[in-house]
C-alpha cells in the first residue's frame, strides 16, 4: 500500500508554506505533493501532523567530523555508525564524515572508515567525503594539527576517491601547487572550499578562476576583512557565486556577523554546517580529540590553547539561531539547510520537497524541534 505523511505545513524553497500530504512511493521517493490535509483514498497514513507540524527536505550537513563521543579521526566503522545516529536526531538525512589533518595513513584510514558505512547506510546518508585538510596553511591551523599540514597532492586524493568518494576538500588556496590542484579536482568533479586561509583577494579570484566553490567555516581561520586587503572574508562579501558555509551557533560567529552574512549574502549561497566534534550531543566537559584533549565550556569547544575545535551544535540548533537572528522566513532558510548543499555537490536527488526526488524529511515542531527524521521514506528517528 502507498504511504503518506500527512496534514503537514510545506516548507520548500520559493514556494509557500502551506497544508500538504507527502506521497511516498515504493521506491522510496516522493510520488506527489497533495495540497490539503488529506492524501487520497487508499493511502496509508504513517504520520499526521495535525495541520502544525512543519515538513522539510532532511537537513544536510556537509561539514562534521563527529558526535556522541565518536569522530572520524577513530577511523572505524563504529565510530561512523553513532557519528550518522546523531546526525538523524538533529534532523539530518545526508551528511559528509569530514577528516581531521593527518598523516596519509591515518586520512587514508579515515576513508576506509566511511567507506565502511557507505556498505551498509543504516542511519542517516554518507554519499561522500569531506577532506579537511592536511592542505591547510599552518599560520592558520586553529585546532588542526599543524605536523601534518602538506603540500596539496593530487595523487593522494585519487586515492583516496578509489577507497571512498571524496564530494569535498578544503584546501589553503594561496599555498604551493593549491591553483593546479583546484583545477584537478573540477576536473574530478570534487567541489572544493577555501579554509585556514591567509589568502588575499588576489589569491581567492585566481582559485576562483580555478574551480574553487565554496568558503569554509567563514570567517574562522580565514584572512580578515581589511581595508588594505579585503581577504577571504571581503570575498564572501564580494563575490555573488562562492557558496559560504556558516556555523550558527552565536559563537563562531557573534550575531551581529550572522545578520551582516545573511543581509549581504542571498540564501541561494548560504549553507548552514555544524562542524561538529565528537563531544557533540555531550555537553560541557572534558574529551580525547586524536591525541589531545577538547574543553567544553558554555558551548564552545576548544584546545587546552584556547583555539576553538570545531562546534558542538546541532543543525536543528542551527537553524533555531538562525531563524531568531535573521528573522527570515523558513521557506527562504530552507535554501540554507539542504537546497544549496545538494545543489553545490550535484546531489540532484535531493534537497527538496519535489516529486521524484528521495523521500528523505524532516518534520519540525513550529518551535523548529525535530519530530521525526525519515530517510527514503523510512522513519529512523522519532523524538
Amino acid at each position: 500500500m502507498r504511504k503518506a505523511i500527512a496534514d503537514v505545513l510545506l516548507v520548500s524553497p520559493n514556494d509557500y508554506i502551506r497544508p500538504v500530504s507527502i506521497e511516498i512511493s515504493e521506491e522510496r521517493c516522493i510520488a506527489a505533493v497533495h495540497d490539503g490535509h488529506r492524501p487520497p483514498d487508499g493511502v496509508e497514513v504513517v504520520f499526521d501532523g495535525g495541520g502544525e507540524i512543519y515538513a522539510t527536505a532532511g537537513f544536510i550537513d556537509i561539514h562534521t567530523h563527529g558526535a556522541k563521543g565518536f569522530d572520524l579521526s577513530y577511523a572505524t566503522l563504529e565510530a561512523v555508525e553513532a557519528h550518522a545516529e546523531a546526525k538523524l536526531a538533529e534532523g539530518v538525512t545526508t551528511f559528509l564524515p569530514t577528516t581531521w589533518t593527518a598523516s596519509p595513513e591515518h586520512t587514508a584510514a579515515m576513508a576506509k572508515a566511511a567507506a565502511a558505512y557507505r556498505a551498509n547506510q543504516r542511519y542517516a546518508r554518507a554519499p561522500f567525503l569531506h577532506v579537511e585538510g592536511p592542505y591547510l596553511n599552518p599560520a592558520q591551523a586553529g585546532a588542526q594539527d599543524a605536523r601534518f599540514m602538506r603540500r596539496p597532492d593530487i595523487a593522494e586524493i585519487r586515492a583516496l576517491h578509489d577507497i571512498c568518494p571524496v564530494g569535498l576538500v578544503s584546501v589553503a588556496v594561496e599555498i604551493d601547487g593549491a591553483l593546479e590542484f583546484v583545477r584537478a579536482m573540477r576536473d574530478m568533479g570534487i567541489a572544493t572550499s577555501a579554509a585556514h586561509s591567509a589568502a588575499s583577494y588576489a589569491d581567492f579570484k585566481e582559485a576562483r578562476e580555478a574551480g574553487l566553490g565554496h568558503l569554509t567555516h567563514y570567517c574562522n581561520q580565514m584572512s580578515a576583512l581589511h581595508h588594505r586587503n579585503v581577504g577571504l572574508v571581503g570575498a564572501g562579501l564580494l563575490d555573488d557565486g562562492v557558496m559560504i558555509e556558516v556555523i550558527c551557533d552565536k559563537i563562531h560567529l557573534c550575531p551581529d556577523m550572522v545578520r551582516l552574512v545573511f543581509k549581504h549574502r542571498s540564501c541561494d549561497r548560504l549553507m548552514l554546517i555544524t562542524d561538529s566534534i565528537a563531544a557533540a550531543h555531550l555537553g560541557d566537559g572534558r574529551y580525547p580529540l586524536h591525541d589531545g584533549e577538547i574543553i567544553v565550556k558554555d558551548g564552545a569547544a576548544r584546545i587546552p590553547a584556547g583555539n576553538l575545535a570545531g562546534s558542538i551544535v546541532t543543525f536543528d540548533e542551527a537553524l533555531r539561531n538562525t531563524a531568531e537572528i535573521t528573522g527570515l522566513p523558513l521557506n527562504e532558510l530552507a535554501k540554507t539547510c539542504a537546497a544549496n548543499q545538494a545543489r553545490s555537490l550535484r546531489l540532484d536527488d535531493r534537497g527538496r520537497i519535489k516529486e521524484g526526488l528521495l523521500a528523505d524529511l524532516t518534520l519540525l515542531t513550529p518551535g523548529l524541534e525535530v519530530v521525526a527524521t525519515y530517510v527514503g521514506g523510512d522513519c529512523r528517528f522519532s523524538a
